[in-house]
């Protein structure tokens, strides 16, 4: 049985599923990793088979130097791209975030009495900080809103928010030393991530969300108690897109539906830092950002725009915070 775990562990490696068969696989034996380490010098895509088995062991460091050096003999760009997200997922996140809250109004008149509502971010523990160093919002419970008297027409406002983001990478694995009989809940789990049909992709809103939230209903017949969560995904090293997920209730455990149909066990349980939570969507029906009116004569449009900081904006940010209060997020 070990010998036919370490064949499937070294042989079943794909960009887009990198253990299909293996999700519910408790911890990776150590067998599994010297084989692996055996064939890496042999050349070839071993590597980076080796690669994806430290990650899902919890071996970040190595993991990250074994996608390096896998990267830098890939000449496939969709491989490339993968190999960089992987470095970067098994790397420590310290950085600040910036979002911005933009709320345009299109009408010719101008809107008055108009409240913007964000979910309040939330600290991830054990591998995730966040602190919000300076905003204009108040929070008010969990959200943070921030109220406009008047917006003339034809006009857009942008309201940032600066966070400090802390985040190591992060296994739920092995799953029988966390948590007593969360492996026959994971199988539950993925029988049912498996009979979810998948959206249909909009314009306003891709497939994440909506199976995020059918998981977290259908989870209840089976007795596990989720919360639909979104935050941020980082492809490649620097593109973020905002994207929604489930943890469980109880303990925090990750599951990401939409990514276990291409990346089973990457689905579950697991804690990179190119996956960034940032808060609970349940306060705010799904949405980033909100905004409430009264004047029906008035069209307003609001959305939300995220940025890592770059050196030229340093002295922007170092302004911001000495012009809005404080918030801090424990």
């Amino acid at each position: 049985m070990n010998f036919l775990l370490i064949l499937l562990l070294a042989y079943t490696y794909s960009p887009q599923d990198s253990c299909w068969n293996l999700v519910t696989l408790d911890s990776i034996p150590d067998r599994a990793i010297l084989f692996a380490e055996i064939a890496a010098r042999d050349g070839g895509r071993a590597g980076v088979d080796l690669a994806v088995m430290l990650e899902f062991a919890g071996r970040f460091p190595q993991a990250a130097r074994c996608y390096n050096l896998a990267a830098n003999s890939a000449s496939d760009p969709l491989l490339v791209e993968w190999l960089d997200t992987r470095i970067s997922g098994n790397s420590t996140l310290d950085t600040l975030l910036i979002l911005k809250a933009v709320v345009s109004n299109d009408s010719d008149i101008p809107a008055t009495d108009i409240t913007v509502e964000i979910p309040l971010p939330e600290s991830h523990p054990p591998y995730q900080r966040i602190d919000c160093l300076a905003t204009s919002f108040a929070r008010d419970g969990n959200l943070l809103k921030h109220h406009i008297s008047t917006l003339p027409g034809k006009t857009t406002i942008m309201l940032p928010i600066v966070l400090h983001i802390t985040q190591n990478p992060y296994t739920f694995r092995p799953f029988s030393s966390f948590s007593p009989g969360m492996e026959t809940a994971i199988e539950d789990l993925t029988s049912l991530i498996r009979s979810l049909p998948i959206p249909t992709i909009t314009d306003n809103q891709g497939p994440c969300l909506e199976m995020a939230d059918m998981l977290r209903e259908r989870s209840e017949e089976i007795g596990l108690d989720l919360q639909t969560v979104g935050g941020l995904v980082r492809i490649g090293s620097d593109s973020l897109l905002f994207h929604a997920w489930n943890l469980v209730s109880i303990n925090g455990l990750p599951i990401d539906a939409l990514l276990f149909l291409t990346d089973s066990l990457r689905g579950i349980g697991h804690c990179p830092t190119d996956l960034i939570p940032l808060w609970n969507y349940e306060y705010t029906n799904g949405h980033e950002v909100s905004v409430y009116y009264r004047q029906q004569d008035v069209e307003l449009s609001v959305s939300m725009e995220v940025l890592f900081t770059s050196p030229e904006s340093v002295m922007w940010i170092l302004e911001f915070i000495d012009r809005f209060s404080i918030l801090a997020i424990q």
